[in-house]
């Protein structure tokens, strides 16, 4: 049977002169019960720790308070942020300007995967937890993937740390900024910063859906299709393609948009736009196009034109 290591919650709580409750929901008052087990070791080897047990049918967990649910047991990585949680009981933190609007949402239900064996997950632990104390209205769940994996598996969970909202999700390291904005804002005013983040993390299927539903595309989007970093540019192109799969008008939509961005004297940028507008465009666009080509002096620019003309002229 495993021995847990509680030794560096133990050396906390002897500076603190508070007792401190916990209520930990196992599904057995059992030594089989590795949650039971925990709490158990807790509970006799710190004296200013007290355990409340009650028996779930759902996942066990440590809560610390009544809006933050640890279905984890602390270990390895995961120690240092839960000592932090267990000290905010008695010191809660202060509204800072990393936080600031965060105190402002309404009911939102955030969902944390970890592992102990995760360099990166302590630091985004320690970034999430004073939320719920800030705002009451945040549910934060901290889930560990190893002990329960059909979770993971439930949410397509592909690494950690990963932190989702409803069918939104931030892998690896996350700005608070960021959440409020998705929380908070309708699409159509995320700041550029989520988008682009968006698509450097492979959500490019993701933001095409999102698009879709608005109904338009979000401000910003231009910066996208021009950034001129090739891996978000990159992953416009695909939003942009799987947008016009579903919804050719309002893909053309952004045509508009597309041909005041061609002036960039970065040729991999004006080939791909000019991609975009075989994919975006319509044969009113092949004038245009025609008499680019004319004036084109670039051999690549000249093929770029070339296959958009033949892709408006194949979907006309």
């Amino acid at each position: 049977m495993k021995i847990f290591d509680i030794k560096h919650v133990q050396t906390w709580q002897k500076k603190i002169t508070q007792t401190i409750s916990l209520n930990v929901k196992v599904r057995q008052k059992d030594t089989t019960d590795p949650f039971y087990r925990y709490a158990e070791a807790l509970d006799s080897e710190c004296e200013n720790i007290h355990i409340d047990y009650e028996i779930t049918n759902t996942l066990p967990e440590i809560q610390i308070k009544n809006n933050l649910h640890f279905h984890s047991i602390p270990e390895k990585t995961e120690i240092e942020p839960f000592i932090n949680a267990l000290n905010f009981k008695l010191n809660p933190p202060e509204l800072s300007s990393e936080y600031a609007g965060i105190n402002t949402l309404s009911s939102s239900n955030l969902i944390l995967f970890v592992s102990p064996h995760c360099p990166n997950c302590p630091s985004v632990m320690k970034k999430m937890i004073p939320i719920v104390w800030l705002n009451p209205n945040i549910e934060l769940t901290i889930i560990d993937v190893g002990i329960f994996p059909e979770m993971a598996e439930k949410q397509n969970i592909q690494s950690v740390p990963t932190l989702t909202y409803n069918d939104f999700k931030w892998t690896g390291l996350v700005k608070i900024s960021e959440i409020i904005d998705v929380i908070q804002k309708e699409p159509d005013q995320w700041d550029t910063g989520t988008l682009e983040r968006m698509l450097l993390e492979g959500k490019a299927i993701q933001l095409a859906q999102t698009i879709l539903d608005n109904g338009k595309f979000v401000q910003n989007f231009d910066s996208l299709i021009a950034h001129e970093l090739l891996s978000v540019r990159l992953g416009a192109m695909v939003c942009v393609e799987s947008i016009a799969e579903e919804n050719r008008p309002l893909a053309k939509t952004l045509c508009d948009q597309i041909w005041s961005l061609l002036s960039t004297d970065n040729i991999q940028v004006q080939g791909d736009l000019i991609y975009l507008i075989g994919i975006c465009g319509s044969e009113q666009d092949l004038p245009k196009l025609e008499n680019m080509a004319a004036r084109a002096s670039d051999n690549e620019i000249k093929e770029s034109i070339s296959e958009a003309i033949e892709s408006i002229q194949e979907q006309s």
